[in-house]
């Protein structure tokens, strides 16, 4: 059956669209974080710079295998990195821990179950959020927090903000929780690096940790051949001004 001259239209835009999805999808361009700080104000995407310096954060820790790999390689390289923390596991980790605020790196609060915190009440994102903050607190002060699965509400921001925190996100994520493949998470990092970005990365089971560990050892030499310098957060965001909207308290965003 042939097909009509609006049918072949309607397949070329399809397709079109499909080719576009897949390319912003490989691509993470700092325009397009810009572009999501001003539609869901209230968290940090990446700090403006021109400066090459990048911030290396890494979450769901810890783990008892990998975390210490982690430390070491980052030891061995001069890297200093931000650690979103799963509060729920601290108590099996404390030598680990204490290793790693000794050692310069900062903590970070992730909640602590590994769940997406958009689907608590703000009652119990509050209750939570400060669990795992007294979790955290023992080993060292705690400034940024990342919501759990990366999605995040006006009420969530003005809890966390009351609380002392900054909200962060990330603009430079290789899908290492969605394509188990170090080699793609190479490519991805090396193609999409620009200064001030924020690279999220992940440690625990499933194999994420391993594989963080192999990336880090493949890609850290080549991003530092370029001249960058990997940082925690709190050394970046020294750097420049924090791309994200002013927060509107009023403006609540659903999902």
């Amino acid at each position: 059956m042939a097909i009509k001259g609006w049918q072949k239209i309607g397949l070329g835009l399809t397709g079109i669209g499909i080719t576009l999805v897949a390319s912003l999808g490989l691509r993470q361009p700092q325009w397009m974080f810009a572009l999501v700080a001003q539609l869901r104000p209230g968290a940090v995407y990446f700090i403006e710079t021109e400066t090459p310096v990048i911030a290396l954060t890494i979450d769901d820790g810890p783990h008892g295998e990998t975390t210490g790999q982690i430390l070491h390689l980052l030891e061995r390289h001069g890297v200093k990195a931000t650690f979103f923390m799963l509060g729920e596991r601290l108590s099996e980790h404390r030598a680990t821990l204490q290793h790693l605020v000794a050692s310069g790196h900062e903590l970070g609060n992730h909640m602590t179950n590994d769940e997406a915190s958009i689907r608590l009440t703000p009652e119990a994102f509050e209750t939570d959020l400060l669990t795992a903050e007294r979790q955290l607190s023992a080993y060292g002060s705690v400034g940024w927090f990342r919501p759990g699965m990366g999605w995040y509400n006006s009420p969530m921001v003005d809890v966390a903000n009351r609380q002392g925190y900054r909200v962060v996100l990330g603009s430079l994520f290789p899908y290492d929780t969605h394509i188990p493949s170090v080699g793609f998470s190479e490519w991805f990092i090396l193609h999409n690096l620009d200064p001030g970005d924020i690279w999220v990365l992940h440690d625990g089971d499933k194999g994420r940790g391993q594989r963080t560990v192999q990336l880090l050892e493949r890609v850290l030499p080549k991003i530092q051949q370029r001249g960058y310098r990997v940082v925690t957060l709190t050394e970046l965001s020294a750097y420049g001004q924090p791309l994200r909207a002013r927060h509107r308290p009023q403006r609540y965003i659903s999902e």
